[in-house]
């Protein structure tokens, strides 16, 4: 739309009496002096009346356009306004906090450096002769509770398979022996 010649911007006068509609100056107080509009309202006034300025406004400075803001995401029409709200806070808060320079850790509390300060030790697995005896008297009494004894017993892994592989070469042995004695003979 083609504006008229004279147009300048609305505006109002240095002391606030006048108003520039964009053609013409129009009388910002009342004809009593009492009033004068401020745009929105009619307050008391108690100053003077002034001529009206010769010379329109100058036109405003060209304001830059807005800057484009991310769109919003979309959300279901259920989310109330106020949690629309709370998360573009968060996201501000996220946004600020990623901008802003992090302090690097003290060596021991960065996990990529974690095993360098860690110590490590491993249990004591002690054998020690009594539970050594009980295993064999076990194991020459009643198998099943020796095996029993040997999976409940602190001992490493490798112990307890020499100890397994003991105990069935030593039973094989013991049989054959027994056999060969004729104590057990065979049928």
């Amino acid at each position: 739309m083609a504006q008229q010649p004279g147009y300048s911007p609305p505006g109002w006068s240095a002391d606030g009496n006048w108003f520039w509609d964009g053609l013409t100056w129009n009388d910002a107080v009342s004809p009593d002096g009492r009033w004068r509009f401020d745009g929105r309202e009619w307050k008391a006034f108690g100053g003077q009346r002034t001529m009206m300025p010769a010379t329109p406004p100058p036109p405003a400075a060209a304001e830059p356009p807005p800057l484009m803001a991310a769109p919003a995401p979309e959300m279901p029409s259920w989310v109330a306004p106020s949690e629309l709200d709370r998360l573009e806070n968060e996201r501000r808060e996220r946004a600020a906090q990623a901008a802003a320079p992090q302090m690097p850790l003290p060596p021991e509390l960065d996990w990529h450096n974690v095993g360098a300060h860690m110590e490590f030790s491993r249990p004591v697995r002690s054998i020690d002769v009594g539970g050594i005896g009980i295993y064999i008297l076990l194991s020459l009494l009643c198998w099943p509770a020796a095996l029993v004894y040997l999976w409940r017993a602190n001992w490493g892994c490798g112990v307890k398979v020499v100890a397994v592989v003991l105990w069935i070469v030593v039973s094989v042995a013991l049989g054959l022996a027994l056999r060969a004695a004729g104590v057990y003979p065979l049928r």
